[in-house]
């Protein structure tokens, strides 16, 4: 994949591709929250022209029961059986011999659910009306399976109650926000083709390697048995991160013997799957002089119909909701809890988002209180290098106050503003997926090289920075230097493109594999027996612990720091965005345009949140703006003005030449950044996102 094709418009996609013999299919989806599913009768839709068989859940039963399916809990039914548990679940697929056949026969169906209350809110999920019955819970989730509960992750130190005997003031406030969509260009798609005794998919996946064990153990296969191809995408933000349609399309695909396309339109992506929503409740205990005694924080995490990733976001969330700052005595409960809306997977930030909107308000809040600059107060809290964070995490390994100066001095904190303007700052840290492992493979032949990598390219523009990594270590131009992504049956294993782990990771194996080379030559020279082609193998494993709750210490932490010049308009609520400045700690920047480019879109993306992005759902629990034109994202008018990306290089990271990860951090602290500069202006608080026009002026006004 070249940056030509995708400028030229040739690049192919998922949908580009058709292989011969192939069938198309559609779901049928149910159009309620949640209800009893009747049988459906199919006869009439087989019927139909170009119709090759409709498949509901019993045709792709496997000793009497329906395949399941997820990245760490197998509880997502591959089509609903007796019960619909969100509006859009797939009950039938259609397939036939074109997709114009398959969606017009898919219309034929007549689905019946009789209708259950939905469970779309906190109260919901907290109530005794079980979305899930108790008999039908995994054993991983067997001791909450009398409640909502998807899971529940303790995090404590210290004593809650000395700390509140000894604070000065407390502060208590809670915060939300709402379900939220990816709106990836490219919507979810997939070919399986049966291969002998296994099947090939092709799949716009940033895992292809966990897409393959998924898979292997839904169709009982062995993993050898089973081939992915990660295709170019267009977009994902962590939507494409774990299997959606690929379990379906593989399983028919292996039933009749042939190829399978299966590509969602926009409005069905969205019923496909989401990022999580929050309720977080807070409790934090200061000095006079500013510093934090507790901190004690109820997060809930609304995780709609089944688990996927899920339990990952939600105890990584509450594991380092409370990292950036000393404290002595703290708590957290953090709960993902099971509602009757599409099932949330991954999405930019991991959950952390939630968190620092949290932490933060919090500590504006505190300094308004005890008559303190944001920042001081800030400053004086921040971890310092070498310090400890959270509960088994590794010590500190930045200058998190330098980089919040850093963030600060650029936007002219101390310096006076136009009264017009509202001001705001934020911290941000998130922390790099554990105990993974990623391998490379570099082949030498002449003055050229192939670099073959299990890590996607998905835009943040990784192969390209590979290139460069191998070209410098083996001495060529980078235009001699190729790099194939994606391809489980022909490049070594890496185990995710996510976390922004790859420049650590697989660069670290790159160098790895280059340098082995070097060692090649070295004795070839010797010798005076170069061979033909040369192969290097590198690898790169972060340290794992069986007695972490992730399985091991973060290999490096992204923290950012975030500042926010605004204005509003008193007649509207309207905010206008005069002026963004973000810092991330990436130890060494190896390619600054690429770096600029992932803050920037992360910061543009974080605006949305902040400002206007939502799921909204009617009272009876139907979505009411899931498509295109009704979901709210920035558009290129609602870009700041002014965007300055600052970067703290101190060359102290685990990569290559002291690099750390970075593309998802520009997301963290836009929200409170945001919500601080609208109080600067119009002196209210925002605590439940988002921060809408309409929300802004109705509480501007006062009372009424």
């Amino acid at each position: 994949m070249s940056v030509t094709d995708a400028v030229a418009g040739t690049r192919a996609f998922i949908d580009d591709l058709n292989p011969p013999g192939v069938l198309h299919g559609a779901l049928v989806r149910a159009d309620v929250p949640r209800g009893r599913l009747r049988p459906i009768e199919t006869a009439t839709a087989e019927r139909a022209p170009g119709v090759i068989r409709v498949l509901t859940a019993g045709d792709l039963a496997r000793g009497g029961e329906v395949p399941r399916f997820g990245p760490v809990v197998p509880d997502q039914p591959v089509l609903a059986t007796d019960h619909v548990r969100y509006q859009g679940e797939p009950v039938a697929l259609v397939v036939a011999e074109t997709e114009p056949a398959a969606r017009a026969a898919a219309e034929l169906l007549d689905v019946r659910v009789d209708e259950l209350p939905p469970i779309v809110d906190l109260a919901g999920a907290l109530s005794d009306d079980l979305l899930h019955e108790p008999g039908g819970r995994p054993p991983e989730q067997a001791v909450w399976s009398t409640s909502n509960v998807m899971g529940e992750w303790h995090f404590e130190w210290g004593s809650i109650g000395t700390g509140e005997r000894t604070s000065d003031l407390i502060i208590e406030h809670a915060y939300s926000a709402p379900f939220a969509h990816h709106f990836a260009i490219e919507t979810y798609g997939t070919i399986a083709s049966p291969e002998g005794e296994g099947v090939t998919v092709w799949s716009p996946t940033q895992h292809p390697f966990i897409l393959r064990k998924v898979l292997a153990e839904t169709l009982g296969l062995d993993d050898a048995a089973v081939r992915v191809v990660s295709m170019p995408m267009g977009g994902s933000f962590g939507s494409k991160g774990y299997p959606k349609v690929e379990p379906v399309a593989a399983l028919a695909s292996v039933l009749l013997g042939r190829p399978i396309k299966l590509a969602l339109n926009a409005e069905e992506t969205f019923a496909t799957a989401q990022r999580e929503a929050s309720d977080i409740r807070v409790r934090t205990g200061f000095t006079k002089d500013g510093r934090i005694v507790f901190q004690d924080m109820e997060a809930d995490f609304l995780i709609g119909a089944y688990s996927d990733i899920s339990p990952r976001v939600v105890c990584k969330a509450g594991l380092h909701a409370l990292a950036p700052y000393r404290t002595p005595n703290a708590r957290v409960v953090a709960r993902g809890l099971f509602t009757s809306t599409p099932p949330t997977t991954a999405f930019r930030g991991f959950g952390a988002p939630h968190t620092v909107m949290a932490l933060e308000g919090q500590m504006n809040d505190a300094a308004s209180a005890l008559g303190m600059d944001p920042l001081d107060l800030r400053l004086a809290n921040l971890r310092r290098r070498g310090e400890p964070s959270a509960y088994k995490e590794k010590p500190v390994d930045g200058d998190w106050p330098g980089l919040l100066r850093l963030v600060a001095d650029r936007i002219g904190w101390e310096e006076p503003k136009d009264p017009s303007i509202g001001r705001g700052i934020a911290f941000g840290l998130k922390t790099c997926i554990p105990a993974t492992r990623s391998e490379a493979r570099v082949r030498l032949s002449g003055d050229a090289a192939v670099v073959e990598v299990g890590t996607t390219e998905m835009g943040q523009g990784t192969t390209s920075l590979l290139a460069t990594i191998a070209a410098k270590e083996l001495g060529l131009p980078e235009d001699d230097v190729r790099v194939v992504s994606g391809d489980s049956a022909r490049v070594p294993f890496d185990a995710l493109t996510a976390s922004s782990r790859s420049t650590v990771h697989m660069g670290n194996a790159v160098v790895e594999a280059c340098r082995a080379i070097a060692v090649q030559l070295e004795e070839a020279a010797g010798a005076n027996d170069l061979p033909a082609e040369l192969t290097g193998h590198g690898s790169f494993e972060a340290p794992s612990d069986s007695d972490h709750p992730l399985g091991g210490p973060t290999p490096f932490y992204e923290a950012v720091a975030t500042a926010v010049e605004l204005s509003v308009e008193a007649d509207t609520g309207l905010v206008t965005i005069q002026r963004i400045v973000h810092a991330t700690d990436a130890g060494v920047v190896l390619d600054p345009l690429r770096a600029r480019g992932l803050d920037e879109g992360g910061v543009v993306m974080g605006l949305g949140l902040a400002l206007s992005e939502q799921l909204l759902r009617s009272p009876d629990g139907r979505s009411s703006n899931c498509s295109s034109l009704d979901y709210r994202i920035p558009t290129i008018v609602d870009r700041p003005i002014v965007v300055e990306s600052l970067f703290q290089e101190n060359r102290d990271g685990p990569g290559p030449g002291g690099a750390k990860g970075l593309a998802e951090g520009g997301i963290l602290a836009v929200a409170p950044a945001v919500c601080a500069a609208i109080a600067d202006r119009v002196g209210i608080t925002i605590r439940d996102l988002p921060a809408t026009p309409e929300k802004i002026w109705t509480r501007a006004q006062g009372p009424s």
